[in-house]
């Protein structure tokens, strides 16, 4: 099918998720080599034709033929179905279109806080903060972590209490309000205590990711609990380093990232 033409994505060029996904369009063909565009550069170009406050928060794709613009996950199921004509009566279905709306809204008012990025040029393409989709963030990753640990236990058999699902919930959920409680106490602003617990849970979610792979193989091979100890720590040393960059992005104070291991010392220690 054709590449859509005239039509350019203004993407969000300090977040890796928006770089990667309109890059991805460009090379699978869907988008031209001019398909895509940088917020401030486009917001200069096309300003007459875009809503500014909405395009922080869902990206925008305008059409340069005739000035007309669309917004978040419709732009991007007017890319796809425009390469794979097939999946139009799916993707604009009401119920799918709503679903998928959502999810689009999920990813993209946390999208500072899953993918953190260093090269923070600009403020102007930084979505709002909204509380609804960012407590729903927290909770599924603290669900996932916490299933994942869970499971996890099981093959360190003999090394540590067993566990069960409400003891990794408490875990879990009770760094939140570890962490929380101290920036609180030091009076942190709301939206800068949500943002630092939004990359802290996003933290423990890439724990939890890497942690799947030993999931697998002990699901098909038996192997030593110290291999499985072993491992977990090596884990625990890269979540380690990623809060300590992620920390150091969002310009949070240092200290922070002791607190959290201070959290899980003394989990630890009431455990064992």
């Amino acid at each position: 099918m054709p590449t859509l033409k005239n039509h350019t994505l203004l993407y969000d060029t300090c977040c890796p998720l928006c770089a990667a996904y309109s890059k991805g369009f460009i090379k699978a063909g869907m988008l031209d080599e001019t398909g895509r565009l940088s917020y401030e550069e486009g917001i200069q170009k096309y300003s007459e034709h875009i809503d500014m406050n909405r395009s922080r928060n869902e990206i925008a794709l305008v059409n340069t033929a005739d000035g007309s613009v669309t917004y978040g996950m419709e732009s991007m199921v007017h890319i796809i179905t425009h390469k794979f004509k097939f999946l139009t009566p799916v993707l604009n279905n009401v119920a799918v279109l709503y679903l998928l709306k959502k999810i689009y809204s999920f990813i993209s008012y946390n999208r500072k806080v899953i993918a953190t990025s260093t090269n923070y040029t600009s403020q102007l393409c930084v979505p709002d903060f909204n509380l609804k989709y960012r407590l729903l963030y927290l909770l599924v990753s603290g669900v996932f972590t916490s299933t994942v640990l869970l499971n996890y236990s099981f093959l360190l058999k003999g090394l540590v209490p067993q566990s069960n699902l409400v003891r990794e919930y408490c875990i879990c959920f009770g760094q939140l309000i570890f962490q929380g409680s101290i920036l609180i106490a030091i009076k942190t602003k709301k939206e800068n205590l949500f943002d630092y617990l939004g990359n802290m849970m996003t933290v423990s979610l890439i724990g939890g990711l890497l942690l799947l792979p030993a999931l697998i193989i002990g699901h098909y091979a038996v192997l030593s609990s110290i291999i499985y100890l072993a491992y977990f720590f090596a884990v625990v040393l890269c979540m380690f380093i990623q809060h300590q960059k992620r920390v150091k992005n969002i310009h949070g104070p240092v200290w922070l990232s002791y607190t959290w291991v201070l959290y899980r010392c003394l989990v630890l220690l009431i455990i064992l």
